[in-house]
């Protein structure tokens, strides 16, 4: 059944009238005619009664008109709702982000401007380490990942842009020795208990401070682990050791412990917003446009 058979039946059994009807469609009278011809000719029965003064419709064409009116419904919904998805205005998208993250000042204030820019969407966030991100962005399990880059070469079916640059900061114990100094280099740590995250959890901050010791010649001495940003500043207050940590955690207010900034010039980490190359999908690409002019907002963009 032709679907502009049926819009020209619509028509013509809302005017009854071949002259409006054929107005109303902007085209001539000879192919509406045609139209309705042909759509009799496929259903082998007659739609209207038409004289040389009246149109009127036949049972047959009230039994249609209902049907027709819905399916031309079904039709125009089909085609706002895939506008709809191609413009980015409906659907899902996958987010990740790592612990530390969502501390940072970007994340809370794109997560808001996102939704309040698109309610339809379905935002799902997951939290999970960097190397797991990459992992699901790979797998098509994230559409975007907020990430900082592992060791080693980067992922060639991924776009990584660099959303902002942070501090290394150093998270000791108030009554440390190194509270009152001011100055604090990574060689000064060489002898420090550390508390670090797990070599297995997959966390791009491990593998960096693991280099950034690396450099100066020595490996630091893990005397604790922890899963958690929040746990991590935690266990310093109890003087165990100390933590090298992306300076968002210094909002995590625990008593007892103190942050330092670094005086080293290559003890920054860049929070990254990854996703795959060549993704046509309106939805990553506004969100990564948004992400850009949050960054930009805060005055924080690398």
């Amino acid at each position: 059944m032709n679907f502009r058979h049926l819009e020209y039946f619509v028509v013509l059994a809302e005017e009854l009238h071949f002259r409006r009807s054929a107005e109303r469609l902007g085209i001539t009278q000879a192919p509406l005619s045609l139209a309705i011809q042909a759509l009799e000719d496929e259903l082998g029965g007659r739609l209207f009664h038409r004289t040389q003064r009246s149109v009127a419709l036949t049972e047959a064409g009230f039994a249609l008109l209902e049907d027709a009116r819905a399916i031309l419904a079904r039709v125009e919904h089909a085609k706002e709702s895939v506008w709809e998805t191609i413009s980015g205005d409906v659907g899902r998208l996958r987010v990740g982000f790592t612990n530390a993250s969502s501390l940072s000042p970007v994340f809370p204030r794109l997560i808001h401007a996102y939704r309040t820019l698109r309610p339809s969407v379905n935002i799902v966030l997951s939290e999970l380490p960097s190397n797991r991100q990459i992992v699901a962005l790979e797998q098509r399990e994230l559409d975007v990942g907020l990430l900082r880059l592992p060791e080693g070469p980067a992922p060639s079916r991924l776009v990584l842009e660099p959303l902002t640059t942070e501090p290394l900061l150093l998270a000791m114990h108030e009554r440390h020795r190194f509270a009152t100094r001011r100055t604090i280099r990574i060689a000064d740590l060489r002898d420090e208990s550390f508390i670090g995250y797990p070599k297995t959890a997959g966390i791009a901050i491990y593998e960096q401070i693991l280099a950034l010791c690396a450099k100066r010649g020595f490996e630091p001495r893990v005397v604790q682990e922890a899963q958690q940003a929040s746990t991590l500043i935690g266990l310093t207050a109890t003087g165990l050791g100390i933590a090298l940590v992306p300076a968002p955690l210094r909002s995590i207010a625990v008593p007892g412990v103190t942050f330092r900034e670094l005086a080293d010039r290559d003890t920054t980490t860049v929070l990254y917003i990854a996703h795959r190359y060549g993704d046509a999908n309106a939805r990553v690409t506004q969100f990564v446009e948004l992400a850009r002019e949050t960054a930009r907002g805060l005055g924080i963009v690398t």
